[in-house]
């Protein structure tokens, strides 16, 4: 009997015979096959055929082979065929080798990856075949979690959510996955370009390979598909993407809405939108047959003829076969082998797309992982404050800025341009949490102390104290700004300290109440400005200390300086020199006394005139020192003056000097003489009314001549003595005086009749002209100079 079926297997052809294999294979389906086998020995080593490929060879009606290879996953012996068979029967479970990956669970991150590429990369380290036929391009992920789960629920999640299935191509040595997103990634199956339908009463012939069943299913599926998502990098963007294809019947306009559907802008929306419509579709048309076309496999498709239905004489592709195949007994006699296939296909007008059907790992809560950066950093931020993390769970991470993705931190307050700032720091274990759950969406909520890493202040010792405590960057322990809190009620305080610098900006008001003592120590410089006005009160002693012979500069520019001291008094000691530089008007007011202790000397330079008032008595005092004026000097003096020298007083003027006095002056020397005189230049005796001299004897001595030309002058004294020596002629009446004699002449007051006056003539030349004319007269009331004269000494 020629056999139809013929099993390859490690062993040989003739230590494992084929005897039936039931099994399914579908679209995006691990496969997995039933085989039946007939030893004739009990010995079979059972482990060395696990692991192993094993081929069944079918012959179609033309000759032409088919196979159906996978690996050897479960081997059993049954036991004996029959009470009277020879063989034994073992049975082998075929899968292809992606069911390998079913076998091994991980925890890893992908970054900067494309799904084709991150599964290139998984199913690249089990070193079996695999092709790609894909037509789309792939967005790149920038993270991508495998969270405890097998490698094949990882690759199977990632093709479903982005429209990749995938099918097997048999060969006699091997299989192919094959991975496709499109109806251009299917070839025409492989001498079955047509199949004609033909019903069970008609194929009659057992030679004749065609579909004796057919089922054709509608259903009323979604219409509408729309996803949405959220992009914190846009936050005001709008992803809310549609895609709409109602099917043409009723209630077929029905919408289903996904949130979070897995992208990050409007163009991979559309992407995601008509894979979840055509994935929503792609089960509204689904029909099913048998055949006894030996050559049935999923992922081809063919042209049906003869169905019984006209519209459905189009092309299809075939999405999932159910074999089952028994091979003729190998005893004489034994009955006919049955091949049957059992498909589903849908029409190649609409994509095929893999229901979701793969469990996406979800966080049950929150995680604790470490802030990693480069080697030597102590933060490693991006500009929106994301940190890198090395998770507990992530075996591969080399605990560098490479660990995870950026790492969103949440915030005690976040808002545009303000709220609270923290950045965890490379080393501190952070709270992590996810996003609804997904492990690609991590985000940080808080952190927590552990043994290497405690908190700043002894516990449980100062449990009450509170507050913030940062590290300065590559410092020690001891450096840190620090905001502190002590809730202690016996040194209950609050504490700020800088490790550099403190800025504090007050953009209104600002009010400092303190009830107790404030201490300020600045060890450098004091800088304070008030840029419109400064009123400080101070209701007790104020005491300013200016140490170590800096000087102090009080600048008041363009405004007034006001020093006031109410009820009290003002003292001002300057153990040095002091300058006061007035470059307007100084005007000093003192409403009492005014006293000046003077140690050694005085100086004052007046560039132009000085006047001093004094309403009442006026006294200078002087010890022998000398007064000098350089220029004009006015003393007003409301009061009484007095200038008391202890020794000699000069006074001197470059210019002219006036004294003034509104009532009467009295020049005196005491125990002394008392001399006017000038070197250069008249005496000029000017008054309103009598102009007296009076003293024991009057003399008056005259280097060249005497004029008087006073008239009605008069000198009032108790007696007068005359003498004149010059060249001058007098004349009394028939007396006659020439020039060059000497007159003299003395009277006693009794001797000078009241009302008499005794007139003396002066004669007079000049240029040869002579004229007489009385120059004085002698009477009670003394000497009497006439207008024209002169006195001279």
């Amino acid at each position: 009997m020629a056999r139809v079926v013929t099993a390859h297997t490690p062993l040989g052809p003739e230590q494992l015979l084929f005897r039936s294999m039931h099994g399914s294979e579908g679209l995006s389906q691990l496969f997995e096959f039933e085989v039946d086998l007939l030893s004739p020995t009990t010995s079979v080593d059972m482990k060395a055929m696990l692991g192993k490929p094993l081929t069944l060879e079918v012959k179609t009606l033309d000759g032409t082979p088919r196979y159906l290879n996978g690996q050897v996953t479960r081997f059993t012996m049954i036991g004996r065929e029959g009470a009277s068979s020879r063989y034994t029967v073992y049975r082998a479970s075929v899968r292809p080798w992606l069911w390998y990956l079913t076998r091994t669970s991980d925890c890893k991150i992908f970054q900067n990856k494309s799904v084709v590429e991150i599964i290139e990369e998984v199913l690249g380290d089990y070193g079996f075949a695999f092709e790609k036929k894909l037509s789309a391009s792939y967005r790149q992920w920038d993270y991508c979690v495998q969270y405890q789960e097998t490698d094949f629920a990882f690759v199977s999640r990632l093709m479903e959510h982005e429209g990749i299935y995938y099918f097997f191509k048999h060969d006699k040595n091997q299989h192919t996955l094959v991975l496709a997103d499109d109806m251009s990634a299917h070839e025409t199956l492989p001498q079955y370009p047509r199949i004609s339908y033909l019903s069970t009463d008609r194929v009659g012939d057992p030679g004749r390979e065609a579909i004796d069943r057919w089922e054709v299913t509608e259903e009323i599926r979604p219409g509408t598909y729309v996803v949405d998502d959220f992009d914190f990098k846009k936050p005001k963007a709008d992803l809310l993407t549609t895609r709409s294809q109602p099917r043409g019947h009723d209630h077929g306009q029905y919408e289903m809405y996904e949130w979070m559907g897995g992208f990050s802008d409007s163009g991979q929306g559309e992407h995601y939108a008509r894979i979840r419509l055509e994935e929503a579709q792609a089960q509204a048309e689904l029909d099913i047959g048998h055949a006894t076309v030996r050559g049935m496999a999923p992922g081809y498709r063919f042209k049906m003829q003869n169905a019984p239905r006209e519209e459905d004489n189009r092309e299809y592709l075939i999405v999932s076969v159910l074999y089952s195949l028994r091979e003729g007994g190998y005893a004489s006699g034994s009955a006919e082998g049955d091949y049957g296939f059992q498909f589903g296909v849908q029409p190649t007008s609409f994509a095929f797309r893999a229901p979701r059907v793969t469990r996406i790992p979800v966080s049950n809560g929150p995680q604790t992982a470490t802030v990693v950066g480069p080697p030597g950093e102590d933060i490693w931020i991006d500009k929106y404050g994301r940190v890198k993390v090395q998770f507990r769970w992530d075996r591969y991470g080399k605990r560098n800025e490479d660990s995870s993705c950026w790492v969103r931190v949440s915030s005690a307050w976040a808002g545009s341009n303000f709220g609270a700032v923290n950045h965890p720091r490379v080393g501190q274990e952070v709270i992590v949490d996810f996003i609804a759950g997904c492990l690609d969406r991590p985000i940080i909520i808080g952190r927590v102390y552990n043994a290497d890493q405690m908190p700043p202040l002894e516990l449980p010792a100062k449990a009450t104290v509170s507050g913030f405590i940062s590290r300065t960057i590559k410092g020690d322990g001891e450096l840190a700004n620090h905001f502190v809190i002590d809730d202690d009620p016996s040194n209950e305080s609050i504490k700020i300290h800088a490790q550099k610098d403190f800025s504090l900006n007050v953009e209104n008001n600002e009010t400092h109440t303190v009830d107790g003592t404030r201490v300020t120590v600045i060890e450098g410089a004091d800088t304070y400005t008030t840029n419109t006005s400064l009123d400080e009160t101070v209701n007790g002693p104020h005491t300013l200390t200016v140490n170590k012979g800096g000087p102090q500069t009080i600048t008041v520019n363009g405004g007034d300086q006001f020093i006031k001291v109410d009820g009290g008094n003002q003292q001002v000691d300057v153990i040095g020199n002091q300058t006061i530089h007035v470059t307007g008007t100084r005007k000093d007011t003192v409403d009492s006394g005014e006293e000046r202790i003077i140690g050694t000397s005085l100086k004052e330079d007046i560039a132009g005139p000085q006047t001093t008032t004094v309403v009442g008595k006026y006294t200078e005092e002087s010890n022998g020192k000398g007064v000098t004026v350089n220029g004009g000097e006015l003393y007003f003096v409301d009061g009484s003056s007095m200038r008391i020298m202890s020794g000699t007083e000069s006074i001197g003027s470059v210019g002219d000097m006036l004294l003034t006095t509104g009532g009467k002056m009295t020049v005196q020397s005491v125990g002394a003489d008392l001399d006017v005189k000038t070197t250069a230049g008249d005496i000029h005796i000017v008054a309103s009314g009598d102009v007296v001299l009076e003293g024991n004897n009057v003399r008056r001595t005259n280097r060249t001549h005497v004029i008087d030309t006073a008239p009605s002058r008069h000198t009032e004294t108790t007696g007068l003595s005359y003498s004149i020596n010059g060249s001058m002629e007098l004349h009394n009446g028939t007396a006659q005086f020439y020039n060059d004699f000497q007159y003299s002449q003395s009277w006693a007051k009794a001797d000078i009749a009241m009302g008499t006056f005794t007139l003396y003539d002066a004669s007079i030349t000049v240029g040869g002209f002579t004229t007489t004319q009385t120059a004085f007269q002698i009477a009670n009331k003394g000497f009497e100079l006439f207008a024209g004269f002169k006195l001279y000494a």
